[in-house]
């Protein structure tokens, strides 16, 4: 993956040199070399020597301004453009490309100015891997610019490049092959950069490995060889190089290329470098093995290093055929949750891969003890003897009898024993998460008891995969033990809402409700944090009419205050001014002996905000001339009768319209 990044970059520097380069309102196409990169206001101000004094002073002074405004337009490009950089390196890309979109709409579309935002969107989009998107937008320019005016041959390539490595990132490698295929053999060699033709190149051999084309993939990378020098800098290309050859076989070339770069805090390096020498020598097996363990064993490692070592120690394990060793690996990598695969598809693990073991495992201990599947009072006897000392073993026990039996009971309770063995460890709710919600064995999350989906809904909303709460939710029916139905469903509403179901969300939320003659203090609070969130993703209507659901008399006057004044804000989003005002005065009377304090001090306020955007500029003054009254802040003084002013100038200026009306 850093591979497919490093080649934006690449690209990038491209970018730069080729928005001057080409002039995407003219209709000639032929390339520019270096050397005639030069303003037509310079051209301008080269005057014929055989013109006069006059002449050549007037066009001296012409060229100069115009030359001079120029100059201020693109500083103020390249100044915009800096600033993008600027928020990329402080880690705020979706910042940057939201100020993207103001600057180049102030740029006439398809001018090299706008070209110049343009190639900072798509690095922006790769640098937020936003690949659909990415596709989307180098189509809309293929499709809208005019091939004649609007793009050169040499600007669409490099979209088009682009383009082919988002189809790389999302895996569409039958497309992205086409289309490199069609960039070497049909495109015009003097419009190409020189670089590209050996990127396509990296870029076709990439295709093939997804493809599982590994003898093309060989053949195209004996072929790059012979055209190209590799560079052995590149520490992307050398490793995508390595895994074609230990793909097809060839470890010992592998290991002669692994070996001429430094695996100096390069994990990945090292890494692939094992692999390639235990797939070179098995016999090579334990001693991998035991250095792994040496590296991962009591250290303090990045999750990254922590799951190489692991995936190599898992393959020497393999290699040995211990399948204790194989389990403790898959369990570290599964928990550790790398979003990021650190080598291509062919070095991943699953959670299918880890409940392979643990059957074989669990078959092992059944036949050594004699027992026969349908027999669970066996196997349980067995199981339990199991737990108190060998916890593990007792785990692959219950994974081979819910992999093997038919009973829908006994797959339950033994779902439940093997949850509550993993339950016990550190990062135990990872691994449940990826054996039950990741993997083809299991595949209806009914087959686990209530509290187990309960524990697994909660950790999919921790790490914020709203989809998968959903799912699990779905197939709960009743609330988990010490919950009501009214809590349980209303973070049903709150999961629905995240997903963006707003209506059904609301729609659960008024079915509580009319099931519901009264709630509970509690009950009111975890509903407000429901409205909230409606809030928060501005859909401030329904958060309108949710609060409408409460009767407000017998509330504790300070949480009707506080409702009062969450109404008021959503009338305010909606632009619904003079509502807005009611109900922030009303939220700042609300408490009767508190109508000065700071929290009705800042209602008042809000208040009058919202008469002055209502044009309604009497009461405004007066909430304003109120306020300023109470208010002991010397500041807050300050804004209010900055506030006054604008009252008396807006005032001034109605009257005066109506005066010229009149």
């Amino acid at each position: 993956m850093k591979f497919l990044f490093s080649v934006f970059l690449l690209l990038g520097i491209f970018a730069n040199s080729w928005a001057a380069q080409n002039k995407p309102a003219a209709v000639k196409e032929t390339p520019v070399s270096s050397k005639k990169v030069v303003s037509k206001l310079t051209d301008k101000a080269t005057v014929n020597k055989t013109s006069s004094k006059h002449e050549k002073k007037t066009t001296s002074t012409a060229a100069n301004k115009a030359a001079s405004a120029a100059a201020s337009k693109q500083s103020v490009t390249f100044q915009s453009l800096k600033q993008m950089n600027q928020l990329i390196e402080l880690g705020v890309p979706a910042l940057a490309l939201s100020l993207l979109d103001d600057e180049q709409k102030k740029r006439p579309t398809f001018s090299a100015d706008w070209y110049a935002f343009e190639y900072k969107r798509i690095l922006l989009l790769s640098a937020l891997e936003r690949w659909s998107l990415l596709i989307k937008r180098t189509q809309w320019l293929f499709d809208t610019a005019d091939k004649k005016r609007h793009i050169t041959k040499k600007i669409r390539l490099w979209f088009e490049t682009q383009q082919v490595i988002a189809r790389l990132q999302l895996k569409q490698s039958k497309q992205a092959l086409n289309q490199l295929q069609h960039l070497l053999w049909d495109s015009e060699p003097q419009y190409r950069n020189v670089s590209l033709p050996a990127i396509w190149r990296r870029l076709v051999i990439r295709a093939y490995l997804q493809l599982q084309a590994d003898d093309d993939a060989r053949r195209a990378l004996v072929k790059y060889d012979r055209d190209y020098k590799t560079d052995k800098t590149n520490i992307d290309w050398v490793l995508l190089q390595a895994q074609v050859l230990l793909r097809t076989h060839r470890p010992q070339q592998a290991i002669e290329l692994l070996e001429e770069i430094s695996t100096e805090n390069a994990v990945d390096v090292e890494a692939l470098l094992l692999i390639a020498k235990l797939q070179n020598n098995p016999k090579n097996a334990a001693d991998i093995n035991q250095k792994m363990r040496e590296q991962l064993d009591g250290q303090v490692l990045s999750k990254t290093a922590r799951w190489a070592y692991s995936y190599v120690a898992y393959l020497a394990s393999k290699v040995l055929s211990d399948d204790a060793a194989q389990v403790l690996n898959l369990e570290a990598m599964l928990s550790l949750e790398i979003k990021t695969a650190l080598f291509d598809d062919n070095y991943q693990v699953t959670a299918d891969d880890l409940w392979r073991v643990y059957n074989a495992q669990g078959l092992v201990a059944a036949n050594n003890n004699g027992l026969l599947f349908g027999n669970d009072k066996q196997w349980k006897k067995l199981s339990d003897q199991l737990i108190k000392d060998t916890p593990e073993k007792a785990l692959s026990l219950n994974a081979a009898l819910v992999l093997h039996t038919k009973k829908f009971a006994t797959k339950q309770q033994q779902h439940k024993i093997i949850v509550e063995i993993i339950e016990q460890r550190k990062n135990g709710l990872e691994l449940i998460n990826q054996l039950y919600l990741h993997s083809k064995k299991v595949k209806d999350v009914n087959v686990l008891p209530d509290e187990v989906r309960y524990r697994l809904v909660d950790y999919a909303l921790s790490e914020g995969s709203y989809y998968e709460a959903a799912t699990i939710m779905e197939s709960l029916k009743e609330p988990p033990k010490g919950k009501t139905l009214f809590d349980w469903r209303m973070r049903k509403a709150r999961v629905l809402i995240l997903q963006g179901e707003y209506k059904q969300s609301e729609n659960l939320i008024r079915k509580t409700f009319a099931e519901k003659k009264s709630i509970t203090t509690e009950e009111l609070d975890r509903f407000i944090q429901v409205v909230f969130d409606f809030q928060t993703v501005q859909q401030h209507q329904q958060a309108i009419n949710l609060f409408n659901l409460i009767s407000l008399e017998k509330l504790d006057e300070k949480l009707k205050r506080e409702i009062y004044f969450w109404k008021a804000e959503s009338y305010f989003s909606l632009e619904k001014y003079d509502r807005a005002a009611l109900f922030y005065l009303e939220s700042a009377r609300a408490v009767a002996e508190a109508e000065h304090d700071l929290w009705a001090q800042s209602a008042r306020f809000k208040a009058g905000k919202a008469l002055m955007l209502a044009k309604i500029y009497d009461d405004a003054k007066k909430v304003f001339i109120d306020l300023l009254f109470v208010t002991a802040s010397d500041s807050r003084k300050a804004i209010i009768n900055q506030n006054l002013q604008k009252i008396r100038l807006l005032s001034s200026a109605v009257k005066n319209k109506n005066a010229q009306a009149k």
